[in-house]
């Protein structure tokens, strides 16, 4: 079985250098034996400062402070005094036995902690972000298709403009899952995907005479305007000679 729990109190605001340097010299020596410990920021979270001033005794509340099992084992200079006469084993009660079904100790919800040495980098980062960075390959695998060799896929800032998508090529499936994200389902999902990748399909040569087509289009209109407007002009001049 593992070891009591232990639970480190610090601080972010610690403008007295020997503030500071209690809290380096603590987290050093836990880091050099490789003793496990949770940490918590004070100044940020404020459960943690309610359990740390429920359990500490009133006069003893100088931090950096430790919890052990959830109890109170002493100051940081008993800490101090506990590594210089080699008793850490007993002031941490690290060959004690723990069953954690059994002594249930109050444990706030972990956050990030700036102190240096509190947390690992990746512990500092938030969920999200933590999720992409340990999902993401630190190498190419040699199995994967190389971007300019994929079949199937289309240029999506082509369809959807205006979005800061240039450049962002995507599969149908990829499309489909997009498309989920942003609520659609269904019926009206599939003619979404069905009519952006259709789209995407057509040759260039059909899309440029579709285009020059509309553009014919509107040519032909104007047109028909001006003769309009020129035979317009011609019975009003004819009207005028008459009178």
């Amino acid at each position: 079985m593992p070891s009591p729990p232990i639970q480190i109190f610090l601080t972010t605001i610690a403008s007295q250098p020997a503030l500071r340097q209690r809290q380096e010299y603590l987290l050093r020596i836990l880091q050099v034996k490789k003793i496990p410990f949770t940490s918590y920021d004070l100044a940020s979270d404020e459960t943690a400062k309610r359990l740390w001033k429920r359990k500490a005794p009133t006069d003893k509340q100088q931090l950096p402070g430790i919890l052990v099992g959830g109890q109170f084992p002493g100051t940081f200079t008993d800490f101090e005094q506990s590594v210089e006469f080699d008793e850490l084993d007993q002031f941490l009660r690290l060959k004690e036995a723990w069953d954690p079904e059994i002594d249930h100790i109050v444990e706030p919800p972990v956050q990030p902690i700036g102190v240096p040495g509190a947390a690992l980098p990746l512990q500092m980062t938030p969920d999200h972000i933590r999720q992409l960075a340990v999902k993401r390959n630190p190498s190419p695998s040699p199995n994967q298709i190389p971007v300019n060799k994929r079949t199937g896929d289309f240029d999506i800032s082509e369809e959807i403009s205006g979005y800061g998508l240039q450049g962002v090529r995507v599969t149908e499936d990829e499309l489909i899952a997009l498309v989920k994200e942003l609520g659609l389902d269904g019926d009206d999902a599939g003619d979404l995907v069905k009519g952006l990748s259709a789209e995407s399909d057509k040759p260039e040569a059909v899309k440029d005479s579709e285009k020059e087509k509309a553009s014919g289009s509107k040519t032909e209109v104007k047109k028909d305007e001006n003769v309009d407007a020129k035979k317009s002009e011609d019975s009003e001049d004819a009207a005028e000679a008459k009178k």
